[in-house]
């Protein structure tokens, strides 16, 4: 490595990935904070020595500092599902983060092939929520029963899902809308659902509603992704003939394994569709709160969550191929200028959750000798 390779912008950028400071970097490493400013500016260039400091703090391959980029990725848009309740710092490296797991997504593209984005751009704006929801589920084939695991869904149709952020508490759920080289793909990531699928299909329908009102350009104040997220999960009908008793709080925590979604969603689709009355829909939200449903729903810890697996199906895919070593995936990515520790790659691509049984049907190797459909 010679001191003039020095990338100043990816040493701004490792810092926003670890959501640190100047001021912090500056005290983990007694470099001084005017240096570290300088060299993001690229003033002047770091010594070896002070390189390795900076990189040893924020956890980076000191080769990561002396390689150009190879891919630009364009964040076109953020979507927060709380908006600002989480510091800034924590947000942009949120960002960085969904920019290299989109880095990674390419590389794996160029070997496997994964679904291209797949959504109605074509459907009428002024359509109501209703009607928006009944229409996307027509466009990919769902029909009008339960959905067991939308993330599966959205991955079939070239929605990538990262599961970095899951367990930590009290972390929503956001989406990244990117592209390189003009290829668009929408990155969602998921929040603190505590493992339970009811909850992450209902916070995955919430960014998809975020998604599709991007895609029609429905103006933010015109879209409700609450009542786009009940909608979709609850199909009027099936869920009005469904529901037995709608002012009695059983009926709904028997409907909740069917339908895989919150009772609270229940409860506020209940309303929506006008067979749960205001009175009796807030005196039910008051039953929850005084039994702590609010916090934590009956069936939460039983209906375990199901992990997103287009990538480690992907990642499976390259290994059996012998595109890419198993444990030293870290090397393939060097060699193409993404320079990240093995575990990181773990972290971003769910590479260390447990693996589904029902791998993706929509990942194959790419290879023009060979394909082999997974």
């Amino acid at each position: 490595m010679k001191v003039n390779d020095f990338n100043p912008v990816r040493l701004k950028s490792a810092r926003l990935y670890r959501g640190k400071i100047i001021d912090v970097l500056a005290k983990e490493t007694d470099v001084q904070k005017k240096d570290i400013l300088a060299f993001e500016e690229s003033k002047y260039l770091p010594k070896l020595e002070n390189a390795q400091k900076l990189a040893n703090a924020l956890n980076f391959p000191i080769e990561y500092f002396y390689r150009k980029d190879k891919m630009k990725v364009l964040v076109e848009n953020v979507h927060f599902a709380v908006p600002g309740s989480i510091p800034r710092v924590e947000e942009v490296a949120f960002r960085e983060k969904l920019v290299m797991t989109h880095k990674i997504v390419t590389f794996i593209e160029e070997n496997v092939s994964i679904p291209d984005l797949n959504l109605p751009t074509r459907l009428d704006r002024n359509l109501d929520m209703e009607k928006l929801s009944v229409e996307l589920r027509k466009y990919w084939n769902i029909g009008d029963a339960p959905i067991q695991n939308l993330g599966k869904i959205m991955e079939e149709n070239g929605i990538i899902i990262s599961t970095m952020n899951s367990g930590k508490k009290g972390l929503a759920p956001f989406t990244q809308k990117q592209s390189i080289n003009s290829k668009l793909r929408y990155l969602v990531c998921l929040g603190d659902d505590k493992g339970s699928q009811p909850r992450r299909n209902f916070d995955l329908a919430y960014e998809l509603g975020y998604i599709i009102g991007d895609a029609l350009k429905i103006p933010t104040k015109r879209f409700s992704k609450d009542e786009f997220a009940c909608a979709l999960l609850l199909p009027k009908e099936s869920f009005f003939e469904d529901l037995e008793n709608p002012n009695d709080l059983d009926s709904y925590v028997n409907l909740k394994k069917k339908y895989n979604t919150p009772i609270e969603a229940m409860l506020y689709r209940a309303n929506q569709i006008g067979i749960l009355g205001y009175k009796p829909y807030n005196n039910l939200g008051r039953q929850m709160q005084a039994k702590g449903w609010l916090n934590q729903e009956p069936l939460d810890d039983t209906i375990k969550a199901k992990n997103p697996i287009l990538l480690t199906s992907a990642i499976d895919l390259m290994i059996k191929e012998n595109i890419v070593q198993s444990g030293n995936i870290s090397e393939t990515l060097s060699d193409i200028g993404i320079d990240i520790y093995e575990d990181e790659i773990n972290v971003l691509l769910g590479l260390s959750s447990p693996k589904e049984n029902n791998k993706t049907s929509k990942a194959k190797f790419n290879n023009k000798k060979n394909k082999v459909k997974k």
